[in-house]
């Protein structure tokens, strides 16, 4: 069996097809954007209201695990090569988010808010399915660090909603909570 990865193949895919490969798309700044976006839109629905545990346990889990769980339901080809990339750095991006939360807790957010922007202005390069498909599987990842984090037998607390409808708006959806 040869090394290639899962981002290889869908590269291979487009190249056969003879479409230009959707990476390219998109300049290296926005890439990064994409493959950050993930962590930085959940870790600012766990920062909209904190576990009352102290630990992000259950969030955390939901972080790492629940973005290649939904990139393989979600049939979309920016969506699966987005996740491969991310991936084998999910750590490391996670980091990196967490060391812009410290620097700036108060403007956290509104930096996440504005990538998000970022995002559904760079994706308006892509064809429209495959931005939707962006676009809705990072807010379900929001959804589903929020779930886990259930707080009072309540599956979204209102700080929480609000976090996600603001998502929701900057990249151009319509806010389903």
């Amino acid at each position: 069996m040869d090394n290639r990865t899962l981002g290889d193949l869908f590269i291979f895919r487009y190249s056969v097809e003879g479409s230009m490969p959707i990476k390219e798309y998109f300049g290296d700044d926005d890439w990064k954007t994409l493959e950050s976006l993930p962590y930085a839109v959940s870790i600012t629905v766990m920062a909209a209201a904190p576990s009352l545990l102290g630990a992000w346990g259950g969030e955390t889990r939901a972080m790492l695990e629940e973005p290649p769980r939904l990139a393989a339901a979600s049939g979309s080809e920016l969506v699966g090569l987005v996740s491969a990339g991310m991936q084998p750095r999910a750590r490391e991006l996670i980091k990196e988010q967490q060391n812009l939360m410290k620097q700036d807790q108060m403007g956290y957010r509104s930096r996440t808010i504005a990538a998000c922007r970022s995002a559904a202005t760079a994706l308006a390069t892509v064809p429209p399915a495959e931005a939707e498909s962006y676009k809705r599987w990072l807010l379900q990842i929001g959804e589903k660090v929020a779930l886990a984090a259930k707080e009072h037998g309540v599956a979204f607390s209102d700080p929480e909603k609000a976090a996600l409808s603001e998502i929701a708006v900057a990249l151009g959806l319509q806010a389903e909570r």
